[in-house]
């Protein structure tokens, strides 16, 4: 996702020359539409929002960005320097969000302090609020300058409006047109129109019969599509299985994670799940008869969590799917007041510092600040492992992947998904 913005983005002189040269190669302009099954919202700072987790990355930037595993600059004009005892962060000249208005430091600060009051307290709680120096310069007291880019980087903290694509919604989907104020460069499309899926099949069955440009997880409903290309962008999130006070004695750590160990991949197959895992001999879920409770805005979490409950019940433990609104969800998961529920988390960063974060700000936000002060000292641990000392548990990966036409050219894979930004459509195939 940081690929196209972050290899432009080392240093500030040549970012008057990545249109001409870049463009000069690649072809410009054309439509694309797709649809997925999830939301068509958009909201940066929210940890469970996978179709940001999806697209955000071509409509918000951050200060900096992660490129194969490096910092650097994106909205910043440099790295952090030291200064005193903190560090500074100087913006570039110039920029603006997608609608013309200046963005500087107030602009900033204002982004920051709302991921702060959203989902990135805890990413943030060695973060200090930044004061202002000047128009373009934000001070940040009492922290290590490569510790700071590092935690700015998140896209989690992004910047509203600044990426390759504007966002606007229209008759429910979400359009995403070339943003020519980009800070990194427009995108080279001149618009995608992602339409909400109803279902699975939805999105397979316009690919099948041309409407859409891509067909997500799959490359047609009853048949593949003609001349379809396969794509796979890798993981973006993951889907989680959580347990509440409800659930009464099966609500402790690592019971989540032992129910999802003992799902099947093969049950999930159809949703590309990721890499399989090694199954756990379970009896399945043994507390009370329960509802599970999932978004009812997500048909994608709707299929998962049916394959869940399938799996899970047991005689005299039935378990039963409930989809409720997504506001209904966060209020039942602010309180716990549920025995088990399907949820989505996105890292924070790549590695296990940007995984650990993430699963422990959805199991708790406040321990979540003990995980980030001190993470273990492992170079790796997979997200599964991670979990089964949390009440929620890794059930599959969320993946972008799937089908599409050959005119439409997808970058290549990395370590943040599709960089849509940089998807271009030739004229002739």
């Amino acid at each position: 996702m940081f690929g196209r913005r972050a290899f432009f983005a080392c240093a500030a002189a040549l970012l008057a020359t990545r249109q001409s040269l870049a463009r000069g190669r690649s072809p410009v302009g054309g439509r694309a539409q797709l649809r997925v099954p999830w939301p068509t919202s958009l909201d940066p700072h929210q940890l469970d929002d996978m179709t940001c987790a999806i697209f955000g990355g071509s409509v918000f930037d951050s200060l900096y960005a992660v490129d194969e595993g490096r910092v650097v600059p994106a909205l910043a004009e440099t790295m952090p320097e030291a200064a005193g005892d903190g560090a500074r962060v100087h913006l570039r000249a110039g920029l603006t969000n997608a609608s013309g208005r200046p963005v500087g430091v107030r602009e900033v600060v204002a982004a920051l302090a709302r991921a702060r009051s959203a989902d990135a307290r805890a990413w943030l709680t060695d973060v200090p609020n930044p004061r202002r120096v000047d128009a373009l310069t934000l001070h940040f007291p009492g922290i290590d300058a490569q510790k700071l880019a590092g935690f700015l980087a998140s896209p989690l903290v992004a910047i509203d409006a600044t990426g390759g694509f504007a966002a606007s919604h229209e008759a429910g989907a979400l359009i995403l047109s070339r943003n020519d104020r980009a800070a990194t460069g427009g995108a080279f499309l001149d618009a995608l129109v992602v339409k909400p899926a109803s279902d699975l099949a939805d999105s397979l069955r316009s690919f099948e019969a041309g409407t859409d440009d891509v067909g997500w997880l799959g490359s047609g409903l009853h048949e593949p599509r003609a001349g379809a290309r396969p794509f796979d962008a890798g993981a973006v999130g993951w889907v989680l299985l959580r347990t509440g006070r409800d659930a009464g004695s099966w609500d402790a750590p690592g019971v989540a994670q032992r129910l999802a160990d003992g799902i099947s991949p093969s049950l999930l197959a159809h949703l590309a799940p990721g890499p399989a895992w090694n199954v756990e001999p379970d009896q399945g879920w043994g507390g009370p008869p329960c509802d599970l409770l999932v978004r009812d805005d997500a048909p994608y979490l709707a299929e998962v969590a049916r394959a869940v409950a399938a799996a899970l019940s047991r005689s005299s433990h039935e378990v039963t799917v409930r989809q409720v609104p997504a506001s209904m969800l966060r209020q039942r998961r602010a309180s716990r007041s549920y025995a088990l529920a399907i949820d989505a988390a996105r890292p924070f960063a790549p590695g296990l510092l940007g995984t650990l974060a993430a699963l422990a700000t959805s199991d708790d936000p406040e321990r979540a600040r003990d995980a980030v002060r001190f993470p273990p000292r492992r170079g790796e641990m997979p997200p599964r492992t991670i979990a089964r000392t949390m009440r929620v548990g890794v059930v599959c990966e969320v993946r972008v992947q799937g089908g599409r036409i050959p005119t439409l050219a997808l970058p290549p894979r990395s370590s943040g998904g599709v960089s849509w930004a940089s998807a271009t459509r030739s004229r002739i195939s």
